[in-house]
């Protein structure tokens, strides 16, 4: 498997991580390669680490390839087997969802754990509505529901279509702006999740990859959820999120409340969007405790 840090253009957004940073993710990518599998025409990419009992099918963010969760893809695959897809560029949820249902069943998965922060929040409560029986409880991290808004979606709607006659380096710069408000102030802390955000937006997606995230936004928001959705779910749920993390305010949390009733809920303080790097401990701690409450442990 190549070094991708032998690309000098990948090899530059990372010259200012500090080595003991960048010398851990460096063995991972190239000590781990991804699986492959096609499923209805489309192309899948996946990795498949650990061997344990129950899986974890661990869902990324908007950028689709789980580079940013490595750190807690090793930590996880010490107890469970995990699963972390990239994502295609299929336009609706149902068929993002439909690949991943797809994925477990090739690799004989009956039930699985299904995490997702942010925009894989919102892949992850697609799936456990279209496939509650693949679904053995839910982890949901700084992330949304969808909101009753049919004004809000037309404007998505319209602003696809204007995009689609976009030049891919401006799609870039539109995904940046929108994405960059979410990421953490640059500090030699957290300089390898910017330089891997960096890779991913400027070198690994394509135009295709970047319509279509913003296409299955358009599609995530024309769903209406209610809390009797998972009545007959026999799962449980935990939601995670942040004080300080503009995704989630308090009427996010009212509003998740109000549609999980069920759920357990944990409030990180003192960090925003990028709690998974700048807390990793305590984050990986948190879903760990609450697995091992499932098992009665």
């Amino acid at each position: 498997m190549a070094d991708f840090l032998e690309n000098p253009k990948i090899a530059n957004l990372y010259k200012d991580v500090p080595p003991e940073q960048l010398e851990p993710y460096r063995r991972f990518r190239n000590e781990h390669a991804f699986k492959h599998l096609t499923l209805n025409g489309v192309a899948w990419e996946y990795y498949d680490l650990g061997s344990g009992s129950e899986t974890r099918l661990m869902l990324t963010g908007a950028l689709g390839i789980p580079y940013f969760d490595w750190h807690h893809l090793l930590a996880f695959a010490q107890t469970h087997r995990v699963i972390a897809p990239c994502y295609p560029p299929v336009d609706t949820m149902d068929e993002l969802c439909d690949g991943l249902a797809g994925i477990l069943r090739h690799e004989g998965i009956e039930r699985a754990h299904v995490q997702g922060g942010s925009y894989g929040g919102f892949v992850a409560q697609i799936f456990v509505r279209r496939y509650p029986a693949l679904t053995a409880s839910l982890v949901l991290s700084h992330t949304q529901p969808t909101y009753p808004d049919d004004e809000g979606t037309v404007k998505l709607q319209r602003m696809l279509r204007w995009m689609k006659v976009l030049p891919t380096g401006a799609l870039r710069w539109a995904m940046a702006l929108s994405l960059g408000k979410l990421m953490p102030k640059k500090t030699p802390d957290v300089a390898l999740p910017l330089a891997i955000y960096a890779e991913l937006l400027r070198v690994r997606l394509t135009k295709a990859h970047f319509l279509s995230i913003l296409a299955r936004t358009v599609d995530y928001e024309s769903h209406r959820f209610t809390p009797d959705d998972l009545a007959d779910w026999p799962g449980r749920i935990l939601i995670m999120m942040t004080e300080n993390d503009r995704t989630t305010p308090e009427s996010v949390r009212v509003d998740f409340n109000r549609l999980y009733p069920q759920a357990q809920v944990h409030l990180f303080e003192g960090t925003g969007h990028a709690t998974s790097w700048e807390q990793a401990d305590e984050y990986r701690a948190v879903i760990n405790e609450f697995l091992n409450g499932l098992n009665g442990i």
